[in-house]
C-alpha cells in the first residue's frame, strides 16, 4: 500500500512539476483576426505548443499598417516568451514609405527567427472584364487604362501591382481603400475591374465564380489553385513579386534563446500537417532559416526602396 502511495505522490509530483515548468508565450499578430497572418500564427503556435507543452497566446494588436503591434513586440520580453508574427513588408516597406519614429525603428528594434510561410498574390478581375488570361488583360488594359483597387498605399496589392505594370508598360490608376475587405467589396461589386489580392481572401470568391483569376505573383503554381499560372508563365518572364511570413523577437534578445527558438519554430512549420494547412490557405509552405530570412529581407528592402522611389510612391 505504500508502494502505491508513493507513486501516486511521485505521479502527482512530476505533474505540478511539469505544469509549472510550462511557460505562457505571447505571440503578438500585428493585425486583425482572422487575415492570412493571424491564421497562419494559430496553425503554427498550435503546433509548438504541442510539442512543447507551453502554453501560446495569440494577441492580436492590429492599426498603423502593422506597427502597432510590431511596436509592443520589440518592447517584449527577450528569454522567448514573446514573439511577433510578422509580414516582411512591415520591415522592407513601411520604413521606407512612412516617417521614421526615432523611438522605434523596426530593423534596429526586432530580430528575425525564421520564415515560416510565403504569400504570393492572385491577379483577378471582375467576370464583367471581358479577358481570358493575363495577355488578354494587358492588351485589354492598355487600350482602356483601368483602374484597379488594393488595401491600402504600400500594401502588396499596391505594389505588386505597380511592378506588374511597369513591367508589362501599363499606365493603371491605383484607388486604395482603407484595408483588403473594402477593397475586395468593390472588386466583387465591379466599381473597380481588377486587382492583386492575397490567395487566402480571394480564394472563395474565384471558386464561386464572382471573381476570374488570371495569374498568381509567386515562383510557382498553388496547389490550391493549379490550372492558373504564375504571371512569368502567363506573359512576363521572370516576374515574381510575393510576401513572406516571419517570426521575431525584440533585438535583444540573447543569441542562444534565437538559436532555440528557430529550431522549435522550423520544426513546427516544417510539419507535414501544418504545411498542408497552410497549403489549404493558399499560401507557399516554404520555410527559411535565419540566415536565409535575413538575406531575403535584405534584398527586399533595396528592391522594395527602389519599386517606392521609381514610382513616386509616398505617404499620404
Amino acid at each position: 500500500m505504500k508502494k502505491i502511495l508513493s507513486s501516486a505522490v511521485f505521479t502527482a509530483c512530476a505533474l505540478v512539476a511539469f505544469s509549472s515548468s510550462a511557460a505562457t508565450v505571447q505571440a503578438i499578430v500585428p493585425f486583425p483576426a482572422g487575415g492570412p497572418l493571424d491564421l497562419v500564427a494559430r496553425i503554427v503556435t498550435a503546433q509548438m505548443q504541442q510539442t512543447s507543452g507551453d502554453v501560446f497566446v495569440v494577441d492580436n494588436r492590429g492599426g498603423a499598417n502593422g506597427m502597432i503591434g510590431a511596436r509592443v513586440a520589440a518592447g517584449g520580453a527577450t528569454n522567448g516568451s514573446s514573439l511577433l508574427f510578422a509580414d516582411g513588408a512591415m520591415v522592407t516597406v513601411n520604413p521606407r514609405l512612412y516617417p521614421r519614429d526615432p523611438a522605434f525603428d523596426a530593423e534596429r528594434d526586432l530580430k528575425v527567427v525564421a520564415a515560416v510561410a510565403f504569400q504570393p498574390a492572385v491577379l483577378v478581375v471582375n467576370p464583367s472584364v471581358p479577358v481570358k488570361g493575363l495577355k488578354d488583360f494587358i492588351a485589354y488594359a492598355k487600350d482602356k487604362r483601368l483602374d484597379y483597387a488594393s488595401g491600402g498605399l504600400g500594401s502588396q496589392g499596391h505594389l505588386t501591382m505597380a511592378a506588374f505594370a511597369s513591367a508589362a508598360s501599363l499606365d493603371m490608376t491605383h484607388v486604395p481603400y482603407k484595408g483588403g475587405a473594402p477593397a475586395m467589396n468593390d472588386l466583387v461589386g465591379g466599381q473597380v475591374p481588377a486587382a492583386f489580392v492575397g490567395v487566402a481572401g480571394a480564394m472563395g470568391f474565384i471558386k464561386s465564380g464572382r471573381l476570374k483569376a488570371l495569374a498568381v505573383s509567386g515562383d510557382q503554381r498553388i496547389p490550391a489553385m493549379p490550372d492558373v499560372p504564375t504571371v512569368s508563365e502567363a506573359g512576363l518572364p521572370g516576374f515574381v513579386m510575393q510576401g513572406a511570413y516571419f517570426v521575431m523577437v525584440p533585438s535583444k534578445t540573447p543569441e542562444a534563446v534565437v538559436k532555440d527558438l528557430e529550431q522549435r519554430v522550423l520544426a513546427a512549420a516544417s510539419d507535414k500537417q501544418v504545411q498542408q494547412k497552410l497549403r489549404d490557405l493558399g499560401l507557399d509552405a516554404k520555410t527559411m532559416d535565419r540566415a536565409a530570412s535575413e538575406r531575403w529581407l535584405a534584398a527586399e528592402r533595396q528592391r522594395m526602396g527602389k519599386l517606392i522611389a521609381d514610382h513616386g510612391i509616398k505617404a499620404e
